[in-house]
């Protein structure tokens, strides 16, 4: 494909998600009626449109207009490139800018325009501004930037040096993070790792910097009984795994969400029990109960952009309600002398040291034994990780 038709399917599929279509599903539709598309044009059409979710509204002001032809414009302008090289009418490229388009961009380029450039929902701005504070400007530029790349090594089948050496024959450059000692940071063809023999030996598992870092924070012994109340994919499950060699409980309220856990685990060669609603009644009390809570997921907007488009007052309450039922509930499950976790991929107070100073007003019989925040950055995601234990 030419940059111009890439640019005109970019457009496509931008207005798609726009209009309240999801991403990925947009994304998949998109490439299997395009069987002209080879994997390097799909690449670099996924690249743009991701591009363009982390800065839609600064993207859609710059361009004029906050459709998917709107952003692209706003795209070009953002890296210095001429759009009417691109929208020129020729072959499947998009058809020629407008009058009123080429009057905004020469707007832009003489400096006459006052441009929009929070990437942040409008719902959220007031507590955003309150959680960050003077990183509220330096976060906003943060999170327009692409993830880092990190991938975690299950050090009970190999070393990182071994796992290095595993990527480097399929092309993966890698360099060891000193801030967490399973870590890898991924320097080049990050899309290859899915497809690598270490990958589907089980040597690995795509894991953020500070999600590892989070994880390395939990106490843990063998001969624990465990549940991990969150479970989802099952992340935490297998990364708890990595330093224990009993069953980890998994349950999550949606079964579904962990229909990927017995692959995942089959693969790393540990042992995780799903456990149903209906078991999870019939449990005795746990050592360790992990509540990796649904949330905003604003430490990690690099790698789902459409989600903070898409979040609303309303929704954003909910979540601060189910965050509080699911921390009561697991508390239930802890023996007198078990640990409970608390852990977001949030930025938010409220949605981190709020709910844990309204816990334990609810709760007075508990205490906190650690905490720490993990602020986005460069290296990694927002994470902020609890530990309580009950008052002796």
């Amino acid at each position: 494909m030419t940059p111009s038709a890439c640019i005109a399917s970019a457009i496509l599929i931008l207005d798609s998600i726009i209009s309240g279509d999801p991403a990925e599903k947009t994304l998949t539709n998109w490439a299997r009626k395009s069987r002209f598309a080879g994997s390097s044009d799909r690449s670099v059409i996924r690249d743009i449109v991701f591009d363009c979710l982390r800065s839609l509204n600064s993207f859609g002001t710059l361009g004029g207009d906050k459709t998917g032809r709107g952003v692209i414009i706003g795209y070009l302008l953002s890296s210095n490139r001429e759009p009417n090289l691109l929208f020129n009418g020729v072959g499947y490229g998009p058809s020629e800018l407008t009058p009123l388009e080429k009057s905004h961009i020469a707007s832009i380029q003489n400096g006459s325009s006052d441009l929009e450039v929070l990437d942040f929902p409008d719902c959220l701005l007031d507590d955003l501004r309150v959680s960050l504070g003077e990183r509220f400007l330096s976060v906003n530029k943060i999170l327009k930037k692409r993830a880092p790349f990190y991938i975690r090594v299950n050090l009970g089948k190999a070393t990182l040096g071994e796992v290095q050496e595993t990527l480097k024959s399929d092309g993966i450059e890698t360099v060891p993070d000193l801030a967490c000692l399973t870590a890898l940071k991924v320097l080049s063809n990050p899309r290859k790792v899915k497809q690598s023999g270490a990958y589907k030996t089980g040597l690995l598992e795509i894991q953020d910097l500070n999600s590892q870092i989070s994880c390395r924070t939990i106490p843990i012994e063998n001969g624990y009984n465990i549940l991990d109340f969150c479970a989802g994919g099952g992340g935490k499950s297998l990364a708890l795994s990595d330093r224990f060699s009993g069953t980890i409980t998994a349950y999550d309220r949606d079964f579904l969400r962990m229909k990927d856990i017995p692959v995942r685990a089959e693969r790393s060669g540990v042992k995780i029990k799903l456990l149903s609603k209906e078991e999870l009644g019939m449990v005795s009390s746990f050592d360790l109960v992990i509540c990796d809570v649904p949330c905003t997921g604003s430490g990690a907007w690099r790698r789902n952009p459409e989600s903070k488009w898409t979040i609303t007052s309303d929704y954003f309450e909910a979540l601060k309600d189910t965050q509080q039922e699911i921390l009561d509930d697991a508390s239930k499950l802890v023996n007198r002398d078990g640990v409970l976790v608390y852990m977001t991929c949030s930025l938010l107070k409220a949605e981190n040291t709020d709910q844990i100073d309204a816990f334990l007003l609810r709760n007075s019989d508990w205490k906190v034994i650690f905490q720490e925040s993990f602020p986005v950055s460069d290296s990694g995601d927002g994470f902020f990780v609890t530990h309580f234990k009950m008052s002796s």
